[in-house]
Formats: C-alpha cells, sequence, structure tokens
C-alpha cells in the first residue's frame, strides 16, 4: 500500500484580505503523480505557493514525509526534499546554464555532484549549452533547466507549475517523458497542467479547483473524459 507523501487539512490562503483558498484537503501518494487542474484564477498557483512556502496559510495544515511543514521557510522545506519549479521557466538569466545547476546544488546540501550529470542525462539539450546564460536560452529550454535545477536538490516531492505552457511539441514531449520517469524513480510529482490530454496521460489522481474549492479528486482511473471536461468547464 502506498504511504502519504503529503497531506493537506483545512488548508485557507489568500494575499491580505483577498482570501483564494478555501477548506483545501488533498492527499498524495508517495512515488505518484498527482494533477491540479482547473480554470486560470481558480487557486492553482496559490496552493502550491502555500505547499512551497512561499505564501503564509491563515489556517489549516501541511505534512511532508509525516513532519508537519506549514511553518517551516522554504529553504528548510528544500532541504527535507521539497523541489519547486514555478511557472514561467523561472531560472537567474545572468548566471549560466552550469552555474544555475551548480547554485542549486550547493544551497540545498544534499547528495553529490552525481546529480547534476544525472539531471544533464534527463535533458540532454542542456549539455552542449552549459556555458551559455540561461537568459539566452529559449523558452523550452529555460523550462528544463528550471525543472533540473529542481531536480539537482535530490528532491522527494517536484512540485511543477504548468510545466509546458508555451512550449514547443518536442519539448513537451520530452519533458512528458522525464515527469513519467521521474515518478518512476519513487519520486512524488505535484503538477498543475493546463493541457488536459496530457494531464490525464500522466495522472495517476487529478484534483479540480473551482474559485479555491476542491470540487473533485481522485483517481485517474475512475474519472471519463467527458467528466473531466465537464469539471474542467465549471
Amino acid at each position: 500500500m502506498n504511504t502519504p507523501h503529503l497531506s493537506i487539512h483545512g488548508l485557507h490562503a489568500g494575499y491580505g484580505r483577498a482570501r483564494v483558498l478555501f477548506d483545501i484537503d488533498l492527499t498524495i501518494d508517495t512515488g505518484t503523480i498527482a494533477c491540479v487542474m482547473g480554470r486560470n484564477g481558480v487557486g492553482k498557483t496559490t496552493l502550491l505557493n502555500t505547499i512551497a512556502g512561499l505564501l503564509t496559510p491563515t489556517a489549516g495544515t501541511i505534512t511532508h514525509n509525516g513532519t508537519d511543514i506549514t511553518r517551516h521557510p522554504p529553504h528548510t522545506r528544500t532541504r527535507n526534499g521539497l523541489a519547486y519549479a514555478p511557472q514561467g521557466h523561472a531560472t537567474f538569466a545572468p548566471l549560466t546554464v552550469a552555474d544555475n545547476l551548480h547554485l542549486a546544488h550547493r544551497a540545498t546540501r544534499r547528495g553529490g555532484p552525481e546529480l547534476i550529470d544525472a539531471a544533464l542525462d534527463r535533458f540532454p539539450r542542456l549539455q552542449p549549452l552549459l556555458h551559455r546564460r540561461a537568459g539566452l536560452l529559449s523558452g523550452g529550454q529555460a523550462q528544463q533547466l528550471a525543472i533540473a535545477r529542481a531536480l539537482v536538490t535530490d528532491p522527494t516531492l517536484l512540485i511543477l507549475d504548468e510545466p509546458t505552457e508555451g512550449i514547443q511539441p518536442s519539448i513537451v514531449a520530452e519533458i512528458e517523458q522525464a515527469v513519467t520517469d521521474i515518478a518512476a524513480q519513487g519520486i512524488t510529482v505535484l503538477l498543475v497542467e493546463q493541457y488536459l490530454d496530457l494531464a490525464l496521460r500522466l495522472a495517476d489522481t487529478v484534483t479540480v479547483i473551482d474559485a479555491g474549492r476542491i470540487v473533485h479528486s481522485g483517481d485517474r482511473a475512475d474519472l471519463t473524459d467527458d467528466t473531466a471536461h465537464a469539471l474542467m468547464a465549471i
């Protein structure tokens, strides 16, 4: 039986007086791919930011690997195995590809240099670009670097916010394969993805959010394509 890797209970969060998330309950099992879906502006990124520690919840708890991390700062979560590749191909633009990877690796104090080699093996497009500044990469290359930079921290939980947004189809296919392989290694993946067909191919579980509340959560195998499309139209 799978064991819970991430448990969220009664989570409320927002920005100042603007409440965004309401009473979120979510459990993700170890080694699975959990997809969070919903229309733009319903609270998906707010949920990821709260899990990553970039936003403090107003109520509720977040438990990662059996530890309550609700009030832990982001760097503590990272050193304990949580990695986040936010939306927008986030990299350190003035630094080279190699420097981006080495900086992330040193900051977390997890694992050896073989983690960098493994990340580059996962995204071979980056290997001839090690000395190129990240700001000069294409959108697809920058997204692969953002994911690789998360992987060099040796995560047990990898959070990805719309990793295929605005990416050419060939690199979308490479990212899809990478996510599948990452989960096969036992790393838990929490994924926000707007492309419904891709999300449904990848997901073990699907959670749909609307207006800051969960309107569906369950196994992908129990969700028909028609129901998935109907939920996304709410």
